[in-house]
């Protein structure tokens, strides 16, 4: 009996399932729904039994996500939010009230899933996506936002029961799963359009605007296009907060603050604000308070969206993380410093395309620091050098220097060295590049 006793005690040591979690490979993926939507069976379908916004898209999704469930905090409701994926820590990705889980609760649900699940092998992602289901019903959350993990119809949140869904916009991204074209990526991020319930997409150029409104007409899904439903345009943008006025064909919302900064998050805004209108016409949101939105999207914060961490010099952190996004964070450096007061840290992961965004960088900023990354899939600081090296030999006029540093944090102390105290060094090139930088930050 002591044995037993003893086995027991060591079997239910703290937090032994996040354990078993973080031994799974996050990067594995299962392009199927049979595990997840059996495993979830089991459980008794929790995903199904509270109304959820589900939304996908190459960018913009985690700003989408956090727009939405801020604003509907502010108007009275208990919303879970679920993003993917996280930044600093696995927490991150499952919030009630806009609280992160706790490790308790956490540690606890992945045992649950784990035993459901037994004779099911579950991912990474499908595990979480499974704990976050589970976690909003014991929550009773009024409503859910769920933040695709990649693509759409095969992605396990694909399962949850969306009244609305979104695509925040097309580009190209994970093409060796997703497809090599613009009109495949967005195929297969259509999947998530179930009849009855609005799309709200955020498209261009037309001919995907015409592929998405053809699809719901097949599947019977109301389509709103955000470009052409609602008004939206950037009134300042400074460092640390942003103002964007915005008008739909309901109202007229004035100017809307937010503190994720850049000219992509006119879109986010507009998309998220018609995304919380469709609440409302589905009878899920009585009336959208307009003050009450107003200040959902001005507390609405999400680490690593052009976030400034420090001053003297400023450093920023961007989560970007394909050729779209690099070009949006590169446009906000440029209209918050000019070029002889900026510098670029990057690091990518080895399969990244980084299209126009070596030949844009090189006439942008001052100095462009590259490094490889701890992460075994990264591009080799060799190999980065070689790309804008070719570009600044290109280049005409004023070009940066290029160097090549050991790691993020020689790259970090490399361009901190050569600021002055005025000058903006950008941290960029991926998820792994920020949650790599920030202990020497």
């Amino acid at each position: 009996m002591r044995v037993k006793k003893t086995a027991s005690l060591r079997e239910e040591a703290p937090f032994r399932h996040l354990s078993y979690l973080a031994s799974l490979k996050p990067s594995r993926m299962n392009l199927s729904l049979t595990n997840i939507a059996a495993v979830l069976a089991r459980m008794g379908n929790p995903e199904r039994r509270y109304p959820a916004i589900i939304v996908a898209g190459t960018n913009g999704k985690g700003s989408v996500t956090t727009y939405v469930s801020s604003a509907l905090r502010e108007m009275g409701l208990v919303v879970g939010a679920y993003y993917s994926p996280h930044l600093f820590r696995l927490h991150e990705r499952i919030r009630v009230g806009g609280l992160e889980i706790s490790s308790r609760e956490l540690d606890e649900l992945i045992g649950s899933v784990r035993a459901l699940s037994r004779g099911i092998p579950l991912t990474y992602f499908e595990m979480l996506t499974a704990v976050a289901a589970r976690h909003f019903l014991e929550k009773r959350v009024d409503a859910a936002v769920f933040e695709v993990g990649l693509g759409g119809r095969l992605d396990a949140t694909n399962l949850v029961n969306a009244v609305v869904t979104v695509i925040t916009g097309i580009s190209h991204d994970h093409r060796e799963h997703l497809g090599r074209t613009k009109y495949r990526i967005l195929a297969e991020k259509l999947g998530i359009v179930r009849s009855s319930a609005p799309l709200v997409a955020n498209l261009a150029p037309r001919v995907l605007v015409a592929q998405a409104a053809s699809h719901c007409a097949r599947s019977g899904a109301p389509f709103h296009s955000v470009r052409d439903e609602v008004a939206s345009s950037l009134v300042a943008l400074e460092p640390e907060r942003m103002t964007v006025r915005v008008r739909t064909p309901r109202r007229d919302y004035g100017v809307l603050e937010t503190r994720m900064i850049g000219p992509a998050q006119t879109g986010n805004m507009a998309t998220a604000v018609r995304t919380i209108e469709m609440l409302e016409e589905a009878g899920f949101v009585r009336c959208v308070d307009g003050e009450a939105l107003g200040k959902g999207f001005a507390s609405a914060f999400l680490a690593g969206r052009f976030q400034s961490v420090s001053r003297s010099p400023r450093v920023v952190l961007d989560v970007s993380h394909n050729e779209e996004s690099f070009l949006a964070a590169l446009a906000t450096l440029r209209r918050v410093s000019p070029r002889e007061r900026s510098a670029i840290v990057f690091g990518a992961l080895a399969h990244k395309e980084l299209g126009r965004f070596p030949a844009r960088a090189v006439k942008a900023v001052r100095d462009i620091i590259v490094t490889p990354l701890a992460d075994p899939r990264s591009a080799s600081g060799a190999h980065l050098a070689g790309v804008f090296g070719d570009e600044r030999r290109k280049a005409r006029g004023e070009r940066a220097a290029v160097h090549v540093a050991r790691g993020v944090g020689d790259a970090i102390r490399e361009a901190r060295r050569r600021a002055a105290s005025d000058d903006t060094i950008l941290i960029m090139g991926s998820h792994v590049t920020v949650e790599e930088a920030a202990p020497f930050l």
